[in-house]
């Protein structure tokens, strides 16, 4: 469970006699506006306000729309990252709190925000990044498989796996309901007592290297002593001296895909989450009723705001194409939804958690880099923290920092 670290200030017992992550009130609560309802931005919005701040939260269109980064309906999440063990730890501890979450929202969802549906990684041989992964994981006791070519064969027939030599095997890892767990967060946020505005955010008046305000269209402006930008894809935009050369930002197409009628085989538990060469995607899941998810090929960057969702006869055949070789059972099967997915890469991969370097007030959070939205909840409580002085590791800062590095 994450708990905020509680320095001079004093626990709210209300929040921990209702089995909540406990409250902190501060002395004089910290008025911080943030910008962005994503992942980042509606985990952070809701900590802050949970550990006494007063926030006021905006986003051009609101929580869970379809622009943004942490649209579409699914997203995985998973604890093997290669050696980049602190992702292992935070997914590890993000998975706890979107356990915690759910039950403490359980009461108004319609559906749990997390699904357990395994994850399974093929590859032709074995090699150093599943042998690091393999590793962090046994250190932090998270099950795990190691599978060869037979059993890969036996246990998931409707893949094709004659090219595959290893099966990497994690039956903890699973889904999150993404567009519903954004709708909800920022409906918990204002629950406990925060604002949200619907409207496009600007930088407004400075004054002696520090924010005054956002100016918010349509019309008028927010004041606040600290301001947090988590905008995903409009960061490059909205602070364009900063980060317009530290963001690249890709498209990624994403196909649902209609399953026979009667046939379970590419449902969980017959299927899992599945990551093989050059795709990822999710069993087709009945309770959601949106068949098999498939993320193959991709577009260049484009404008966020204005650019259409829609997938060109390319992205097409290059969806074909992987169906008949990988999925043959289904090189036919009809298309009921794409979806165009935005994704915001950092220079090293690593999220980017930093201060402004011109305005002292304001920080800068972003670089999802394709794995955000699973540590939405840690990202979010780490930045709370950070913002209100809580939060001082030096090594963790340094990974977040804005490198010089560019694009």
């Amino acid at each position: 469970m994450l708990t905020p670290r509680l320095g001079h200030a004093s626990l709210k017992s209300a929040d921990t006699d209702k089995g909540r992550a406990p409250s902190l009130h501060l002395e004089r609560a910290t008025e911080v506006v943030v910008i962005g309802a994503g992942a980042f931005g509606g985990w952070t919005a809701l900590r802050l306000q949970e550990l006494g701040a007063t926030v006021t939260l905006v986003d051009a269109y609101g929580p869970g729309n379809s622009r943004a980064t942490s649209g579409d309906e699914l997203r995985g999440i998973r604890p093997g990252y290669g050696d980049r063990e602190m992702y292992t730890r935070w997914a590890i501890e993000a998975l706890e709190e979107w356990k915690r979450r759910d039950e403490e929202w359980g009461r108004t969802l319609k559906r749990p925000l997390f699904m357990p549906t395994g994850r399974l990684i093929l590859k032709p041989e074995w090699d150093a990044d599943l042998e690091a992964t393999k590793a962090a994981l046994d250190k932090y006791g998270v099950r795990n498989e190691v599978l060869d070519h037979d059993e890969v064969a036996r246990r998931w027939p409707q893949i094709f796996t004659d090219d595959i030599g290893v099966g990497f095997f994690e039956p903890d890892s699973g889904l999150l309901r993404a567009r519903q767990a954004t709708e909800t967060v920022g409906h918990a946020f204002q629950q406990a007592g925060g604002k949200l505005v619907v409207g496009r955010a600007a930088l407004g008046r400075q004054a002696g290297g520090r924010l005054a305000e956002v100016q918010v269209e349509p019309g008028g402006t927010i004041s606040g002593q600290e301001f947090v930008f988590a905008c995903g894809a409009w960061l490059p935009r909205i602070l364009p001296d900063v980060m317009g050369s530290r963001l690249r930002t890709t498209r990624g197409h994403v196909f649902y895909v209609g399953t026979p009628p009667g046939d379970n085989r590419f449902m969980y538990p017959n299927l899992p989450n599945w990551d093989v060469p050059g795709s990822t995607g999710f069993p087709a899941q009945s309770h959601d009723n949106r068949g098999m998810r498939v993320r193959v090929g991709g577009a260049p960057p484009a404008d966020p705001d204005t650019v259409e969702r829609t997938i060109d006869a390319a992205g097409f055949e290059v969806f074909r194409s992987f169906m008949a070789q990988r999925f043959p059972l289904l090189a036919d099967a009809p298309v009921l939804e794409t979806r165009v997915c935005f994704f915001e890469n950092s220079i090293d991969s690593h999220y980017i958690i930093d201060r402004h370097p011109g305005l002292e007030n304001v920080w800068i959070v972003g670089g999802g880099s394709g794995h955000g939205f699973k540590n939405g909840p840690v990202v979010g409580d780490y930045t709370a923290k950070r913002v209100l002085g809580q939060e001082r590791d030096p090594e963790l800062a340094a990974v977040f920092r804005l490198k010089d590095d560019q694009f």
